[in-house]
């Protein structure tokens, strides 16, 4: 099973939630550990080892997946909008 990082800025993009997304977001995340490519995950376009999946219908959490070092590093926890991945 991976370990879960992430980076700061993650992290604090995280805890800015209501509790509701929080609780989301979080379960989201913790179920990366159990499958690392779920249902609907996709890459993202123009970087070669970056992945997102939903978290709720409005919140995307970004993350990048390193298989021989056995983790997972959520890169970013974004509000699904036009600006999201710029």
């Amino acid at each position: 099973m991976p370990k879960i990082r992430s980076r700061r800025s993650a992290k604090r993009e995280l805890f800015e939630l209501d509790d509701e997304d929080f609780l989301r977001v979080a379960r989201a995340i913790l179920d990366l550990q159990e499958d690392p490519r779920p249902r609907g995950y996709d890459k993202v376009a123009g970087r070669e080892d970056q992945f997102r999946t939903w978290a709720g219908r409005d919140h995307r959490v970004l993350y990048e997946i390193e298989e021989t070092a056995g983790r997972i590093i959520i890169v970013a926890v974004r509000r699904k909008d036009e600006s999201t991945y710029k």
